[in-house]
Parts: C-alpha cells; sequence; structure tokens
C-alpha cells in the first residue's frame, strides 16, 4: 500500500472507530454525544473519499472497508440510538421501525456495492444510507438539548414525533427505490460547509442546535425535494471513468 492510498484508509478507520464509540456511549445513555460521534464518522467518511481522489489512491479495499464504515455508522448506530433514546418506549412498533432501519440500510448498501461501479460518481439509485441517519440523530440531539420546548420537540407524542418517525420511514423505502438522487460536490472545497455544521455541533448548544435542525432541514429537502428537480447530465471525465473501472474490475 502506497502513503497515496494509506492516507485515505486513515481516515476511513478512523471513521469506523469513530462509528463504534457512537454504539459504545449510546449504551451508556449519552445520546448527545452518540448522535456528534455518528456526524463525526460521517465527516471522516466523506474525507477519505476526497483525499483518495485527490491523492488518485481509490482502492477497491479502501471502497469495501468504506462499505463496513456505512453499514456501522450509519445503519446500526443511528438505529440503536433511535431505539434507546426513544423508540424503545413504542413497544412492537419500536423494534420494527428500528430493524427496517437496519435492514433498510443493509439492503441499500448491497445493492450499491453490486449495481453501481462508480460509487456514486455518476448520482444514486435509492436515498444514500447518511442522510436517514443525519435525520435521526440530529433530531435526537436536539430534543435530548432540552434547549428547545420539550412538549413542542418530542420524539415520543405530538407533531413533530409523527413528522420525524414518519419521514423516517419513507427514507426506508427510497432508500431501496429506483429513485435517482443527484451526487453532491466531490470538490474538497464544497465539503467544507459539511465540515463547518459538524464542527458547530461541538460548540456551544444554542448554535450547536441551530446547526442540527439545518441538517434535518438540509436532510428534508434532499430526501424529497431533488428528485423532482430537472435532471442535469452527470458529468465524468474520461480520467474519472476510467480509474472507476479500473478499480471495480480488478
Amino acid at each position: 500500500m502506497t502513503w497515496r492510498q494509506f492516507i485515505p484508509t486513515i481516515f476511513t478507520s478512523a471513521a469506523m472507530l469513530v462509528g463504534f464509540f457512537s454504539l459504545i456511549t449510546c449504551a451508556m445513555g449519552q445520546y448527545m454525544t452518540s448522535a456528534q460521534l455518528i456526524m463525526l464518522s460521517m465527516l471522516l467518511d466523506g474525507l477519505d473519499g476526497n483525499l483518495a481522489r485527490l491523492f488518485k489512491g481509490t482502492t477497491k479495499f479502501g471502497a469495501e472497508l468504506d462499505t463496513y464504515v456505512d453499514i456501522t455508522s450509519f445503519g446500526i448506530a443511528p438505529a440503536l440510538l433511535a431505539y434507546l433514546a426513544v423508540l424503545k418506549h413504542f413497544g412492537l412498533l419500536g423494534i420494527l421501525i428500528t430493524s427496517f432501519i437496519v435492514l433498510s440500510g443493509a439492503i441499500r448498501l448491497s445493492r450499491f456495492r453490486i449495481k453501481d461501479p462508480y460509487r456514486g460518481q455518476r448520482g444514486y439509485q435509492g436515498l444514500p444510507i447518511t442522510v436517514n441517519a443525519c435525520w435521526v440523530s440530529m433530531f435526537v440531539f436536539v430534543t435530548e438539548s432540552n434547549l428547545l420546548d420539550f412538549g413542542l420537540f418530542s420524539l415520543s407524542k405530538g407533531p413533530l414525533a409523527t413528522i420525524v418517525w414518519t419521514s423516517t420511514l419513507l427514507f426506508m423505502v427510497l432508500q431501496v427505490s429506483n429513485v435517482r438522487y443527484p451526487k453532491p460536490t466531490k470538490e474538497l472545497l464544497g465539503f467544507i460547509p459539511c465540515i463547518i455544521f459538524v464542527c458547530f455541533l461541538f460548540l456551544k448548544v444554542q448554535l450547536a442546535v441551530a446547526s442540527a435542525l439545518t441538517i434535518c432541514a438540509s436532510c428534508f429537502v434532499y430526501a424529497f425535494i431533488t428528485p423532482l428537480l430537472p435532471k442535469r447530465s452527470a458529468v465524468i471525465d474520461e480520467a474519472d471513468e476510467e480509474e472507476s473501472f479500473s478499480v471495480w474490475r480488478t
């Protein structure tokens, strides 16, 4: 493994460990920390791909490792967080929703590995698993902060709970659907807003909650609005296309 391949792998491995730590903190009842770690894992997972393309260090090994990060950090971790923080009070319905989160994510990732040799560089078939991970973890983060009116911002009952869990179920269906989603910019500069919003989650609680709600709003728009927008032809230069096929044919 060359240094070009080693550096992105370090970030991927860090994303895996952070996702694992999210599971541990969730089991300890530290739900806000668990939600923060899910988002930090997502940030590291996004950086590894950007660095791999920047250093021309894309490998099949790195792509496979990335899949395990996805199911751990963005499938199992948010499902456990949702269950222990809220859904355990829903009885059988809570268990079913939690199971659906895990199974839908696993199916989504398995199909992604088989059907998309470009690894999302030309867009996605089905909603990316990270969207629901953001959605669930950030709403848990907001409600656990106790900064806002608990009567209005409750995930156990009331209008917000209905919106959040109904949207979560729709996300699960969209993950395994044939709905096409555009890929956000793969340029490193385009990733800077993501870095900023995740960093805000670790600052003063008012700023953290504002950032979390902004992330939730972005998830809602991406999931339900962007598929309705006019489709633009995906552009991949010949070098990227050849790199993609050379990786996946080996």
